[in-house]
């Protein structure tokens, strides 16, 4: 059960927040010898060139850096209905990971490219499993994983748009517990409004 939550949250412990994660928490998990990763994710259009239909989708962005997942393995495949296999990575710049039925929707093939805001990306793989996908509304539209290098360029992410922020740590367990205990109370002293700590202990029954 603890092995499975912390896939779920995709690290020992994720710091979720409206807005980005402040350098402080980041290098306070450094100091304490964890790991961590970045990642954050919002609701958006993508669409298929003019020349291939021009249909268009809400689908589920999410942005990732080196080293996603802390927690679990991501599995792919680079070919429709493939079982797939665990993951190294992410994707290159310039690349989407996206969910296996997107391509159905919008009546594209691997290798074709999306459009997203300002920018067209190539599709290099089918996402199979993502163990941190979570729950709510978005988790039903299709996923579509990317670089966050890539994100500026499509001018996406505007003041309005509805970015969520998850900063995930993981290593031992006394870093991760100490981690927690100096998260919890610089959320209890108002440090960074619009935030929770998510972990196997505050996990949902």
């Amino acid at each position: 059960l603890q092995r499975d939550a912390r896939q779920l949250l995709g690290g020992d412990s994720v710091l979720a927040s409206d807005t980005p994660t402040p350098a402080a928490f980041i290098e306070r998990a450094k100091a304490l010898g964890l790991q961590g990763t970045v990642n954050y994710n919002f609701p958006t259009m993508a669409r298929a060139d003019d020349s291939q239909g021009g249909a268009s989708k809400l689908v589920a962005l999410k942005a990732v850096g080196e080293g996603y997942p802390l927690r679990g393995k991501l599995q792919t495949s680079t070919q429709a209905g493939d079982p797939g296999q665990a993951t190294q990575g992410i994707p290159a710049r310039g690349e989407v990971w996206i969910d296996g039925p997107l391509l159905e929707s919008l009546g594209l093939k691997l290798g074709d490219k999306l459009l997203l805001g300002d920018s067209a990306l190539r599709i290099g793989r089918i996402i199979v499993l993502e163990p941190d996908r979570g729950a709510g509304f978005m988790s039903f539209a299709p996923r579509v994983m990317l670089n966050q290098a890539d994100v500026p360029a499509t001018g996406l992410v505007q003041p309005a748009s509805r970015v969520r922020y998850r900063f995930a740590v993981a290593g031992e367990e006394r870093g991760v517990k100490a981690f927690n205990d100096w998260t919890d109370e610089a959320l209890k002293k108002g440090e960074l409004r619009g935030a929770r700590l998510e972990s196997f202990e505050s996990g949902r029954p």
